[in-house]
């Protein structure tokens, strides 16, 4: 029983430590603070430290073994020495070769859902595409390729009526971008109708594609990014088959592996090559990875879900600092002003003891996350935790040297933190609102403000209801709608 009344009072302790966190950083959160978040979150220094620890989360992942099957997604790169041997060194790539590739491939996997081409397949003058085109249009739901930027290319006419072509014979397409974040390509987020999204849903036709340019000039800079983290095993050490030239060969080898997805690209020279978290890929990888992320349901958590798992790791952290404050307060404190050594332990020692305490979590949270998500596809930012702590250690626990506040209870938290200064600031306003109807009856109670005063706190105190409590609750239902 003595265990069991234990974690009661843990979780007790744990619930009220919560509520306070919710309703001291939301509800009754200071101005100063929230408009930190704000400014912080407006600039590139935000995004820069979202990047750096979505690329933290993604290596992390990556590193521990997957508790799903990874989709069997292959990709297909043609090297340096099939460019050469059999294409001949020559772009755009000799279209009757390459109906011979794709046939072959279409043969080696006759399971497969979906053949994806992250090549440019778009017509140039003197080059014939009708080949190409019958032999899409004899299984159209077979095959993704990628979409040809109409506007940016001089031959934009040719291309357009290439696409169109390809619609009207009920061939799937998709946009080739990939999106990046301070020079790595993003393991977060995919374009809208971007070919692995169009790959994962068989549903996803020409409409839809159209519907996702949202610029007046149609192009590649008008798409919208989407939640759509890739597959973190993937990106390690997915399925990749070279061809070096060689159809007998790469035949084999797609009967062999059997996937159920394939994704061709080329991986001859270095224009395709982009940085990630785990070293460069090509392009066609990352493409393929992102679809084995759709296809393995990877998901983001909505930040709403962040921002509840932030404020559980701050009970949790506030908990287990004030364990160590009140180590501080009985050892230390007393003697401090007296004693240049105890001094020099509780304003210089503890604040660093309190900032590793706090990196150690992100990191141990970071882990615990890395962990949900291979097991369930299921991705709670790091991002947002640690945000959130370092704007507490930099302004509510001012680096250890403010007083960090403990409480048992549910009722506790939401006595003293919300209740209380509501109704204080209440008071303070009808009070002032009655001294000054007071004076205008001229009937000023004894020893009541005068009117210039009178005047001051009812304007405080409306501004300290309103920014301490309307305005944080306002910024949140905005935030999250």
């Amino acid at each position: 029983m003595k265990p069991l009344r234990a974690l009661l009072a843990w979780l007790q302790r744990l619930s009220g430590q919560f509520l306070y966190e919710a309703l001291i950083r939301t509800l009754r959160s200071s101005f100063l603070i929230g408009g930190a978040a704000v400014l912080l979150s407006s600039t590139g220094t935000w995004k820069y430290l979202v990047s750096s620890f979505a690329a933290h989360d993604f290596v992390q992942a990556s590193q521990l073994p997957a508790g799903t099957a990874v989709p069997k997604v292959a990709t297909v790169l043609i090297d340096d020495k099939g460019y050469r041997d059999y294409f001949g060194e020559r772009s755009p790539l000799d279209r009757a070769r390459l109906l011979k590739l794709l046939q072959t491939i279409d043969a080696a996997v006759p399971r497969a859902r979906a053949i994806v081409i992250d090549l440019d397949l778009a017509p140039l003058p003197g080059h014939s595409q009708k080949a190409l085109l019958d032999w899409f249009a004899r299984d159209p739901g077979r095959w993704v390729l990628a979409a040809p930027d109409v506007t940016a290319n001089p031959q934009g006419p040719g291309r357009a009526a290439w696409r169109q072509a390809l619609c009207r014979e009920g061939v799937r397409i998709g946009w080739p971008y990939l999106p990046s974040d301070f020079g790595y390509a993003s393991t977060m987020f995919q374009f809208a109708g971007s070919l692995s999204q169009v790959a994962a849903d068989p549903a996803f036709g020409c409409a839809r594609l159209a519907a996702t340019l949202a610029g007046a000039q149609g192009g590649p800079g008008a798409l919208r990014r989407v939640a759509a983290p890739m597959q973190p095993q993937f990106v390690r050490n997915g399925l990749v088959l070279p061809f070096d030239g060689d159809l007998g060969e790469l035949e084999s080898l797609l009967s062999a592996t059997s996937p159920r997805w394939v994704v061709l690209g080329g991986s001859w020279g270095k224009s395709d090559l982009l940085d990630t978290p785990l070293g460069k890929r090509y392009g066609a990888q990352l493409h393929a990875a992102a679809l084995a992320g759709r296809l393995g349901d990877q998901r983001m958590a909505p930040l709403l879900v962040q921002i509840l798992v932030a404020w559980l790791f701050l009970a949790c952290v506030d908990m287990l600092l004030g364990l160590l404050y009140r180590g501080v307060e009985r050892m230390l404190l007393p003697w401090s002003d007296a004693y240049a050594g105890h001094r020099f332990l509780a304003q210089r020692i503890w604040p660093l003891t309190l900032v590793v305490v706090v990196m150690a979590g992100v990191l141990l949270a970071s882990q615990a996350s890395a962990l949900l998500r291979v097991r369930t596809g299921y991705w709670i930012p790091s991002a947002t935790i640690a945000a959130v702590s370092f704007i507490n250690v930099l302004f509510v626990w001012n680096w250890g040297l403010n007083k960090l506040v403990r409480h048992d209870s549910l009722a506790s938290a939401w006595r003293q933190v919300f209740v209380a200064p509501i109704r204080s600031d209440w008071k303070a306003l009808l009070h002032a609102a009655a001294l000054l109807r007071g004076h205008l009856l001229r009937v000023p109670a004894q020893g009541a403000l005068g009117v210039p005063r009178a005047v001051v706190e009812l304007i405080a105190a409306l501004a300290s209801l309103l920014i301490q409590t309307g305005f944080p609750m306002l910024v949140l239902a905005s935030a999250l709608r």
